[in-house]
């Protein structure tokens, strides 16, 4: 398990994902993306722990959302 890795529960669907940040910038982009967007944390996402951070998401447009964040940030590492 990669300490860069963050658990994504959407209840609308029922679905959980692993998302694996490429470096420590995304990870804490990631992070605030997530929280500005009104996910809830399920357990620590203390970094030091062995558990990957758990965000709860309510609705698959959310999910959506992060996905196009994700993309924006690869998109802007590209260029």
């Amino acid at each position: 398990m990669s300490n860069l890795e963050m658990d994504i529960y959407t209840r609308a669907t029922g679905v959980q994902v692993t998302i694996a940040w490429v470096d420590e910038d995304e990870y804490q982009l990631g992070k605030k993306f997530l929280t500005e967007l009104g996910a809830g944390c399920g357990q620590s996402s203390d970094r030091r722990s062995d558990k990957s951070a758990f965000y709860y998401l309510e609705t698959e447009d959310q999910l959506k959302s992060l996905y196009a964040f994700m993309r924006g940030l690869r998109d802007n590492k590209e260029t």
